[in-house]
């Protein structure tokens, strides 16, 4: 089916996809995660950015000589139908299972206006409430995601950038070096360790690919738009948090549950921390709006691929994979009630939050690896291009620096998740090898 132009985005609306999936999702709880680990972090930002332009110089490239709906599983798939079937599963599942962790975190930011939201039940009502409300936006169309999203990136720019700018005139560099490594291991581990962390906040990099059937004249709107949205967030995200190190001590960052709050009343006084919270949480919801949409698109494709069962690739006339945009929204509120009724009554929202992130992106990092390694196969195929190969060489070394930085236990699970599933293809392909026997029999 095809969708009409006036319904995709532009170029402005898709880098707003990007850096607002990113933003709305990775910078509201950055600072208080990394305080534990100190602010060493500044090489882990370091090694994120490297990496994540190395991403978007990966999903760039592919979307202009290469152009596929549905990103990291249609590139992976490319490498082989194993792949892409791996990639399908663990990517869609990485999707809204961090849509949960962004919905959590914006009833959180609420609980400031509405002290009912700190209890595990209402808050747990609240965030199954923001899933449905922007599933329903979802519904509408990619242009209202879209806008929804440019508005997000406006309300979480302005307490972050004005941090990020007007908070040096506070900012201590003896405070700064007494929170350099605040963790009981080497400078080395605590570097490794910071990464995992700051990749969340680079999770969405392929954003524009992925959605690239809802984008004006994808070719140049896609690679433009990854490129400046992973710009503009790196540069926000360094300066923002790194400021916030050199503010207030380590274990009081650690222990708050809106940094940048704490931040902007330091700045600004007592009355600007309300208003604050608002934004941050208003930004995480239209940053959910628009992860939404990545999780009915990578849905989609994986039942075109034939690895999704078909309701997931059914579309409306404004493109959207309605059913399957429901049923993800039907796991998320089925995670949260599990959530709530089996974690302990004493669980904060920013418990949930990391399990949640740290899940969402050790699963992401094989569709992304793919992703690179298929660039390397389509360049060795095509123009055999140095300069694309280190940026793609760049990008698989980022995602193992990424995997290193995982503890033990979540690494172990998320090997076990992805072996599993390539039991499930194996079964899968024992029945169409057993249909095309029977034919083949029947032929005789």
């Amino acid at each position: 089916m095809s969708l009409d132009t006036s319904k995709k985005i532009g170029l402005i609306a898709c880098t707003g996809v990007v850096a607002g999936n990113m933003m709305g999702s990775g910078i509201a709880l950055l600072p208080s995660a990394l305080a534990t680990i100190g602010s060493i972090s500044v090489f882990s930002w370091a090694i994120c950015l490297v990496g994540a332009m190395g991403l978007a110089f990966v999903f760039a490239r592919l979307a202009t000589k290469n152009p596929q709906e549905g990103g990291p599983i249609a590139y992976a798939g490319e490498i082989s139908p194993v792949f892409g079937f791996q990639t399908g599963v663990l990517y869609y599942h990485a999707n809204w299972i961090g849509n949960l962790a962004i919905a959590i975190t914006g009833v959180s930011y609420l609980s400031v206006f509405f002290p009912i939201l700190n209890d595990p039940i209402p808050a747990s009502v609240a965030t199954i409430a923001a899933v449905w409300i922007f599933t329903l936006v979802n519904l509408l169309g990619g242009s209202w995601v879209s806008r929804l999203c440019t508005l997000g990136l406006v309300l979480i720019l302005l307490p972050v950038v004005g941090t990020a700018l007007i908070g040096w005139g506070h900012f201590d560099p003896q405070l700064y070096r007494q929170n350099w490594n605040t963790t009981s291991g080497s400078d080395l581990h605590a570097v490794i360790s910071a990464v995992l962390i700051c990749l969340w906040s680079f999770v969405g990099v392929e954003s524009a690919a992925v959605s690239s059937g809802m984008v004006k004249d994808p070719k140049r709107t896609v690679p433009l738009a990854t490129m400046l949205g992973t710009g503009i967030a790196g540069v926000i995200y360094i300066l923002s948090t790194q400021v916030i190190g050199g503010m207030f001590p380590a274990g009081e960052v650690a222990a708050s549950g809106a940094p940048f709050a704490m931040a902007s009343s330091a700045i600004f006084g007592d009355w600007s921390a309300p208003f604050v919270s608002a934004f941050t949480a208003l930004a995480c919801f239209t940053s959910l709006g628009s992860w939404m949409m990545l999780v009915g698109e990578a849905g989609k494709r994986a039942a075109n691929d034939g690895n999704f069962p078909k309701i997931y690739g059914e579309v409306d006339k404004n493109g959207v994979a309605k059913k399957g945009l429901i049923l993800g929204s039907l796991k998320m509120t089925a995670l949260m009630v599990v959530l709530t009724a089996f974690t302990s009554h004493s669980a904060h929202a920013a418990d949930l939050f990391n399990v949640l992130t740290t899940d969402a992106v050790l699963l992401t990092m094989l569709p992304y690896f793919y992703s690179s390694i298929n660039l390397i196969r389509f360049e060795g195929m095509t123009s055999r291009s140095m300069g694309t190969m280190i940026f793609s060489g760049v990008a698989c070394v980022f995602c193992l620096v990424a995997l290193m930085g995982a503890q033990g236990s979540n690494l172990t699970a998320t090997f076990v998740v992805s072996l599993i599933i390539l039991m499930f293809y194996a079964k899968k392909q024992g029945l169409r090898q057993h249909d095309a026997l029977l034919k083949e029999q029947a032929s005789h």
